[in-house]
């Protein structure tokens, strides 16, 4: 099972997947990062091997295939109008915390990447209707980023939000009922605030808890018997 974004599929440069673990379409050779819910960057070059370098966001300028491990955080892939680039960043969020995109935004910028260009993408992901939280991780987003939405809407919320595929049996169960945190919405005000319109983002809006088992889910792992899996969510620049 594939997910396309329209605005990605629109870039003739370029092909892309948010993908389930065994989906065809996934390149046979796929550079990753060792993935450690954290804020560094690095620039993927032909030669890097996959699964090795730590990190959290990857770009590169080659024709090399990119992407990212997820099971509940937010799968990011980027292209660009104007520049011969692509990027793939993991949003949990600790990263999102941290500073993954910010410092993302900041090494495209170094990189000389026209941010007007940019096309981003948020794929398959746990939503508020499932990602419920206690207080002091609420506590931890405030203090980290809680400036850039006063006076709007919080990324989170008390109230659980009417969400996903068949709600009676699907959605996670309510455990302590403090708050649930919308992933999406918190990546969305730190694009905006390192200079990324929101015109320039698609979301997917799919729940991977509760819009069925093909998407791999770390929580509804916690919750029922599951086999463990998860999605590859790649992109790499088309030969010229």
């Amino acid at each position: 099972m594939s997910y396309f974004s329209d605005n990605l599929d629109a870039l003739p440069t370029l092909e892309h997947a948010f993908c389930t673990v065994n989906d065809i379409r996934k390149p046979m050779t796929l550079f990753c990062c060792a993935q450690e819910h954290g804020a560094k960057v690095i620039e993927a070059g032909d030669e890097d091997e996959s699964g090795i370098i730590a990190g959290d966001a990857i770009f590169t300028r080659t024709t090399r295939p990119i992407g990212i491990v997820t099971a509940d955080c937010l799968p990011i892939l980027i292209g660009s109008e104007k520049d011969r680039f692509v990027a793939a960043i993991h949003g949990g969020w600790q990263g999102l915390a941290a500073g993954v995109i910010e410092n993302s935004i900041l090494a495209f910028r170094q990189a000389g990447i026209c941010l007007d260009s940019l096309q981003v993408a948020i794929g398959p992901a746990i939503q508020s209707c499932c990602y419920e939280v206690g207080k002091d991780l609420v506590e931890k987003i405030e203090h980290a980023h809680g400036h850039l939405w006063h006076n709007r809407q919080a990324p989170w919320s008390t109230a659980r939000k009417e969400q996903g595929l068949d709600v009676n049996s699907r959605r996670a169960p309510v455990s302590h009922n403090e708050a649930w945190v919308d992933l999406t919405l918190y990546c969305l005000y730190l694009l905006e605030a390192s200079g990324v319109g929101r015109e320039q983002v698609q979301t997917a809006q799919i729940c991977t808890y509760c819009a069925g088992h093909d998407w791999g889910s770390f929580r509804r792992r916690t919750h029922r018997a599951e086999e463990k899996t998860f999605q590859y969510s790649w992109i790499r620049l088309r030969e010229r």
